[in-house]
């Protein structure tokens, strides 16, 4: 397999009026590989529908896009801090939920897919070893669950970006030596977040570069920039050293997803559409090279 450029899509997008601001008349997965993009990666959560996200995901794949998966939970019963074995379990059963689609997709593709989660979140008075304990216990059903009924789907576990320190939470993940304890134990990938990298050392002066031993387990990455404050921006203002980030994987072998993870709200903030296909040709040139 070789690295694909991929896109944030949320479920709904035709009907979304910022997308329609941004893409105008444009059928836009169409439009998105026409541009030289080879996948997308959809936001889904305890909201999301099954059957809207099928759709979804058959428009995507009509027009030549690999579809992943990013579910989000953090603030709810769902979230990994939750997470049991047991079949009732709501944690379990809503990424079982989503296992099972990314699978579909994957038949459909005729193509891996990747579900990317974010460890477990708690607040600042949980002991972060239980909350550690949990997130891996979970990893590691998932990664079994896959090899044993869906061979074609991964599971990644993602650097978290942080809480400010007046946020009383704590996110698991956000340290690199941590996900260098959940990969292994539950033999699943990570993502590597540029953007989260960048603000957590900026903010606390940890290391920016994952240790040697993290990089062959780097699957999935998410690629944007930063600008004045905000995160997941445009690959336009030259803070976030991504390219230097993607050079250090591919001298690793790394073959993954490249997602420039980018909501549709804030590209025009960056000059519009023309921050998107400037973001894109960046991206392809460094895969190029």
């Amino acid at each position: 397999m070789t690295m694909l450029i991929g896109l944030k899509l949320d479920v709904g997008f035709s009907h979304d009026d910022t997308c329609r601001g941004l893409y105008g008349t444009r059928d836009i997965p169409p439009f998105l590989r026409e541009l030289g993009f080879d996948a997308v990666e959809t936001p889904v959560g305890p909201e999301t529908q099954a059957d809207e996200l099928r759709e979804h995901i058959a428009r995507c794949v009509d027009a030549g896009l690999k579809v992943s998966l990013h579910p989000y939970s953090e603030g709810t019963i769902f979230n990994v801090a939750y997470f049991s074995p047991r079949q009732d379990n709501p944690c379990r059963q809503l990424h079982e939920r989503f296992l099972v689609l990314a699978a579909e997709a994957a038949h459909r593709q005729q193509y891996p897919t990747v579900v990317n989660i974010h460890g477990a979140a708690g607040t600042d008075k949980d002991p972060r070893r239980q909350l550690l304990d949990r997130t891996i216990a979970f990893f590691t059903w998932a990664g079994q669950w896959c090899r044993q009924n869906a061979p074609d789907v991964s599971v990644t576990v993602e650097l978290q970006i942080s809480p400010n320190t007046d946020e009383p939470r704590q996110r698991i993940g956000d340290k690199y030596e941590e996900l260098l304890e959940i990969a292994p134990a539950g033999d699943v990938g990570v993502c590597w977040d540029f953007g989260h990298a960048y603000w957590n050392t900026r903010r606390y002066g940890w290391p920016l570069h994952p240790p040697e031993a993290l990089l062959p387990h780097i699957r999935h990455v998410h690629c944007h920039d930063v600008h004045g404050g905000e995160d997941h921006q445009p690959l336009v203002y030259g803070l976030v050293p991504w390219r230097e980030f993607l050079r250090l994987l591919r001298d690793h072998g790394f073959d993954g997803r490249v997602i420039l993870e980018v909501p549709p709200t804030e590209f025009p903030k960056a000059g519009g559409l023309q921050s998107l296909l400037d973001s894109i040709q960046a991206l392809k040139e460094a895969r190029a090279t």
